[in-house]
């Protein structure tokens, strides 16, 4: 083994360039394998750290029929599970928020939460570090306020003191008791929260009224019994649906199934289908790298047949060829995975820092052991890949055919051209289905950049906003808080218009059910539901939607004067075609009582994300139905990061102990909206030019390897009268025939991969002709070129000299 490792080592510097740019290939294709597969390995394989992720669910509400599908169900249901369930260990709920948390010293600030049953934590598996768990009597209406935080929360706001357990901590401005502290490094999607409370029961953006009519809130995440499937714990829950329907027919959600899917599956769904995609382009380029540098292993074998004719004279056995070439390919290999590994850790920092808004906060990729053992696996296999062609051909090697072959000067023979030549095909195929989907893709991220949003965002930015209800219990006195808030910001110069409002455009917005007024009265449950947005006067202004017919909000449309609404085209179109909806009545409340005038039209708005279709909206004045956790929306004159101190400053105006949660701007938000098709069609565009630089690389180097073997047949043909250009076309012939058979391949081969990537796709087709037609017009000219230095090279072979040489 120590001979062939040296031997291994003489060929490696025999053409340290040539060597060099193998492993480089090598390299750059087991790095992209390994930065996709750990992405692979932290979003779908492993999305979480707590134990046993077979037996950790989450419940769902499944109703498509009423856009209604999601992680979440309403009080009576986790009621109702948590009394007749049986398939379930633990069964916890909660809900997110954020509590304004005030410190001893400094100002105050907005910190994520969890509001949560005593159910919870042990569903997880999960024990505190310091303390306990909540007590049931603690998991009541009425119950003294405690709290849990979290380890990076005790260490950095509460000081890591060791006494914490017992101190009391101002939450929404009311003490809460620390009963425990978490271990560090809460596992994801819970990694974001800083405190845990109780008070499940009582969510900060809905009302008691919401809450008991059946609105979806609560997130329940449990854990089955040992022995439970997900089928049988399916079968119940489906006749617990049945019960739920005949017990609660007057719910919003009684017409509504649930359902149990992983952990696991909730957090990996989405993403597995595009990382599937990423981890089949990166396993083409590894697959076109393998194929490069197995054709230098061939030609290289040409020159070596002498040497190997000798070795099997003097009595080596096959075997001994095979671990030879096999330790040639383990040693690039070896390289090759090291400067892998290290181009892996480069790209998860990229992805990390290109990525951050798509990603759960905390989010980290790390090249940790079963990543390291899938590079090393992808690393032996490579070796392989490369050393087995040259390896076989190297056993069948007869040493008088040897002698007689390259006694007309071509060592190599004919068998392995053919194969060299089948392995350009396959490198051209591949690239072609790769470059295909990249531009697809490509095109589809363009399109999807232009889809129209309804609104004008430049110039605007946000911030959220969570009052405690403990000191805004009513509607007027939430209404007056933001009131004050938007008046001193509209009286600031730079500011142009400014508003609250629930609901994010272009970032989801609740469901609420509504009646026309006139028709029959459906129960809650049958009810047709529509995106609910409560707005200030300026809303629209600041956000730029415009007004279609009628008139926006003013300030007379508050508590107490005649309900009004305005609602979209869309909604408008489809409640009244070919007549006004000014002057229209619509009905909300349990039993419909509550009449609102339809006084205006705004356009549609892609409420729910950028390439999805608006959906119908309807907005009330945010005096008649104010909430205690809002968005503060303002229009700038310059940059609109500039508007998070007006904010800031604004709030604190009016109450110093209410801070700021978070703030962004409607730009970033629109980014934000694109930014996973950008890094989708950035990666796969990244890898198809790698993929189409390897396979013109190779496609020169079999040309120019073909040219050195056929120089004294060229020197005949120019002897015997051929032209430089006509040699020139025979060099282009054969290139042009290996790129044209690919092409042939690699395009019917693309047309089914297309099919496979249509769900990504946004405003093109998957067998779009263009992009096709681009790919191989492109793949064609880069050919072309690949072509003409071996060709050029041909033409200037000297007659004379090459048939001395013969």
């Amino acid at each position: 083994m120590l001979t062939d490792l040296s031997l291994a080592f003489r060929q490696l510097r025999k053409n340290p360039l040539v060597s060099l740019a193998a492993v480089v290939s090598l390299a750059l294709a087991l790095g992209a394998n390994t930065t996709l597969f750990s992405v692979f390995e932290r979003l779908v394989l492993r999305p979480h750290t707590f134990r046993e992720p077979e037996t950790l669910v989450r419940v769902w509400i499944n109703n498509p029929a009423r856009n209604l599908v999601a992680p979440a169900v309403s009080r009576a249901r986790y009621e109702q599970l948590r009394e007749h369930s049986t398939v379930f260990a633990c069964l916890g709920a909660s809900v997110s928020g954020s509590f304004a948390f005030a410190p001893a010293h400094g100002e105050p600030e907005q910190v994520p939460a969890l509001q949560l049953s005593r159910e919870f934590f042990p569903a997880l598996g999960v024990e505190m570090a310091r303390g306990r768990n909540f007590l049931p009597e603690e998991d009541v209406p009425g119950a003294a306020p405690v709290a849990v935080v979290s380890h990076e929360f005790w260490r950095t706001r509460l000081g890591g003191r060791e006494t914490v357990l017992g101190e009391s901590v101002s939450l929404n401005g009311v003490p809460h008791t620390v009963i425990g502290v978490l271990p560090p490094r809460l596992s994801l999607p819970f990694s974001q929260f800083s405190v845990f409370t109780s008070r499940w029961w009582e969510p900060n953006y809905l009302t008691a009224a919401q809450v008991q009519v059946g609105a979806t809130y609560l997130q329940v995440t449990a854990r089955l019994k040992p022995g439970v499937a997900l089928e049988r714990a399916n079968e119940e829950l489906a006749a617990l649906s049945r019960r739920y329907k005949v017990d609660f027919a007057t719910r919003l959600d009684a017409d509504s199934l649930i359902d149990v899917r992983t952990l696991t599956e909730e957090l990996s769904g989405n993403v597995r289908p595009t990382v599937h995609m990423l981890l089949a382009a990166v396993a083409a380029v590894l697959l076109i790298a393998i194929a490069n540098v197995s054709n230098l292993f061939l030609a290289r074998l040409s020159t070596r047949q002498k040497e190997i004719a000798v070795r099997l004279a003097l009595g080596a056995r096959p075997g001994d060829l095979v671990r030879q070439f096999l330790v040639e390919g383990g040693l690039f290999a070896a390289l090759a995975t090291g400067g892998g590994v290290l181009l892996g850790h480069v790209g998860l920092r990229l992805i990390e820092q290109f990525a951050a808004n798509q990603l759960l906060p905390n989010t980290h990729f790390t090249i940790g052991g079963p990543v390291l053992l899938f590079s090393a696996g992808i690393g032996a296999l490579t070796a392989v890949g490369v050393a087995a062609a040259p390896a076989w051909q190297a056993t069948r090697i007869g040493v008088a055919e040897v002698l007689k072959d390259t006694a007309r000067g071509q060592p190599g023979g004919t068998r392995g051209g053919r194969f060299r030549a089948a392995l350009i095909v396959a490198e051209v195929a591949l690239s072609v289905v790769l470059l295909v989907g990249s531009g697809l893709l490509l095109v589809s991220f363009f399109r999807l950049q232009q889809a129209p949003a309804g609104l004008d965002p430049i110039g605007v930015g946000y911030a959220q906003i969570g009052i405690p209800i403990e000191r805004y219990r009513t509607v007027a006195q939430q209404g007056e808080f933001y009131e004050r808030v938007v008046e001193r910001l509209k009286a600031v110069p730079q500011v142009r218009f400014a508003a609250a409002g629930v609901g994010l455009p272009l970032g989801g917005i609740p469901l609420a059910p509504y009646t026309v007024d006139g028709e029959p009265i459906k129960p809650l449950s049958e009810r047709s539901l529509v995106g609910l947005q409560l707005v200030m006067p300026e809303f629209f202004q600041v956000l730029g939607i415009p007004l279609r017919e009628g008139r926006f909000f003013t300030a007379r449309d508050r508590e107490g004067a005649p309900g009004v609404c305005i609602i979209n085209e869309s909604l408008a179109r489809r409640l009244f075609p070919h007549r006004s909806a000014l002057g229209r009545h619509l009905r909300r409340g349990r039993d419909a009582e509550i009449v609102n005038e339809i006084v205006g039209v705004v356009g549609d708005v892609s409420s729910n994300g950028l390439g999805v279709p608006a959906p119908d909206v309807i907005y009330y004045s945010f005096f008649q139905l104010s909430r205690a956790s809002a968005l503060l929306f303002v229009r700038v004159d310059g940059e609109p990061e500039s508007a998070q101190a007006l904010i800031r400053t604004a709030v604190r105006e009016v109450d110093r102990a209410q801070p700021v949660a978070s703030f962004s701007t409607m730009p970033n938000l629109v980014a934000a909206n694109t930014g996973f098709q950008r890094l989708v069609a950035g990666l796969t565009g990244f890898f198809a030019g790698v993929a189409l630089l390897l396979t013109a690389v190779g496609l020169y180097s079999v040309l120019a390897y073909s040219v050195g073997q056929r120089t004294g047949e060229i020197g005949i043909r120019m002897a015997l009268g051929a032209e430089r250009g006509d040699i020139v076309r025979m060099v282009l012939r054969q290139g042009l025939w290996l790129v044209g058979a690919g092409l042939v391949l690699g395009i019917a081969a693309a047309a089914g991969s297309a099919w496979l990537i249509r769900a990504l796709l946004f405003g093109v087709e998957p067998f779009n002709p263009l992009v096709f037609a681009v790919v191989a017009v492109l793949f064609l000219g880069i050919a072309l070129l690949a072509c003409l230095l071996p060709a050029r090279r041909a033409a200037r072979v000297d007659p004379l000299v090459a048939l001395r040489t013969e």
